[in-house]
């Protein structure tokens, strides 16, 4: 292979001098954003039954509360990446954070119209966080873009799963109203924390070196629009990776407990903790990515395929050897938050700029959080259909596979990517007309 231009080569292990002070406060924020980001969905789970006897909803309307928020990721984020450019990224997040507050206060009024008032608030704030913390890493983090997403990742799971585990207690003990309204701290101290860490100006710890990172990407003139990434064939594959992972995710996560209970004979407790130590390893797997990939010889695509199949062989071993549950178990539980992980790298890796990652962003997330927001409603219906979990595990394999089939493809885009980056070519951004 020929030498890289010194301007595109790919950078060596991050020094000390690529974390200046400026950037460093930031990572406190972003913790706190990525940890509040899903406390208010998740909170509604555990306690969805009180709410609804008290509130007077039906089982409909009910499971509607759950759904509004989704179905806002997939409408809205198509105009988040405008807005974002408008009013700035740091506004958007402050803006964004409170908002989920605000949705999260108006929810906890007790009538029916503040419930789903609340829920559509709530949804379009966070379609706001969700395309701007890739953003942010770009911006700020761009040459360290896995080791952040990954923290973003394990800090969101680590915020849902203190939800998942303290929403009912809180709820029996404060009542449904008050026992769900004081999460809206979580997102009011993370808005403060956004806000004093931006103080610096819009561009304080800013990523000083060329748009280049560690996936090589070519030092290219900024894309003119977000709406660029329409053009961009790795946009497109991504959201159809990250729909198919978002089906495994949804799937396994709500039906695991009853599997578990029906096919391998565990108790409700034993079917319970699983999943408990299913959401814990979706912690873990994001962490240890970064290390991962400082290992001699291993590249960023071999985590996609690691991941991908880890998913696959989750939910293959679930269908076929039903006593094998505790591998079941740590191999989907290390592979739903580290494939997440590698998804939202993947398009940080292949943006040319702030514009052009808002918009690769968007086109991932609009389908991606609508195919996975079909997974649960197909998995019940096959359900309901059929009566029986074999046929819901032969469609979630086709899934699995469609999973590790579109990773694939989006590895051999990064890979075609990485090597006209090394010839120092300039050109379309992962196999498609980015510019």
């Amino acid at each position: 292979m020929t030498a890289p231009v010194p301007t595109r080569s790919r950078p060596g292990p991050p020094t000390a001098a690529a974390w200046p002070p400026s950037r460093t406060r930031r990572l406190l924020p972003l913790v706190l954003v990525s940890l509040q980001l899903q406390i208010p969905t998740v909170a509604l789970g555990p306690v969805l039954v009180v709410i609804a006897s008290q509130a007077g909803l039906s089982q409909a309307q009910a499971g509607a509360l759950t759904s509004i928020p989704v179905f806002c990721f997939a409408l809205l984020t198509p105009v988040a990446p405008a807005l974002i450019g408008r009013i700035g990224l740091d506004r958007s997040l402050v803006i964004a954070s409170l908002a989920i507050g605000v949705g999260v206060l108006v929810r906890s009024q007790g009538s029916v119209a503040a419930l789903y008032a609340g829920s559509v608030l709530l949804g379009a704030a966070i379609a706001i966080v969700n395309i701007s913390i890739p953003t942010f890493v770009t911006r700020h983090f761009r040459h360290r873009a896995l080791q952040l997403t990954g923290i973003n990742t394990a800090a969101t799971n680590i915020g849902s799963a203190t939800a998942a585990a303290v929403s009912a207690p809180v709820v029996a003990l404060l009542g449904w109203q008050l026992g769900l309204a004081v999460w809206s701290l979580a997102s009011f101290v993370a808005a403060g924390a956004w806000w004093l860490g931006s103080r610096g100006g819009a561009g304080a710890g800013a990523d000083p070196r060329p748009v280049t990172g560690t996936a090589g990407e070519p030092a290219a003139a900024p894309s003119r629009s977000a709406s660029s990434a329409l053009r961009i064939p790795m946009a497109w594959v991504l959201g159809l990776t990250f729909a198919m992972h978002g089906m495994c995710y949804f799937a396994v996560s709500s039906w695991l407990p009853s599997l578990l209970g029906e096919r391998s004979g565990l108790s409700p407790g034993l079917a319970g903790a699983c999943v408990a130590v299913f959401m814990a390893l979706g912690i873990l797997g994001p962490l240890v990515l970064p290390g991962l990939l400082r290992l001699p010889g291993v590249r960023l695509w071999m985590l996609m395929t690691a991941t991908t199949v880890g998913w696959l062989s989750c939910i293959v071993v679930l269908a076929a050897l039903p006593g094998w549950w505790a591998a079941a178990v740590l191999l989907g539980g290390l592979a739903q938050g580290a494939c997440f992980t590698v998804i939202v790298t993947f398009g940080v890796h292949v943006a040319r700029d702030e514009a052009q990652s808002r918009g690769i962003q968007a086109v991932l997330q609009t389908v991606g959080f609508a195919g996975a927001a079909l997974g649960p409603t197909l998995i019940g219906a096959v359900l309901d259909r059929t009566g029986a979990w074999e046929p819901v595990l032969v469609l979630l394999v086709g899934v699995a596979s469609a999973l590790v089939v579109f990773g694939g493809v989006a590895s051999r885009l990064l890979v075609r990517f990485e090597t006209r980056a090394a010839q120092g070519a300039d050109g379309p951004v992962a196999g498609g007309t980015g510019a």
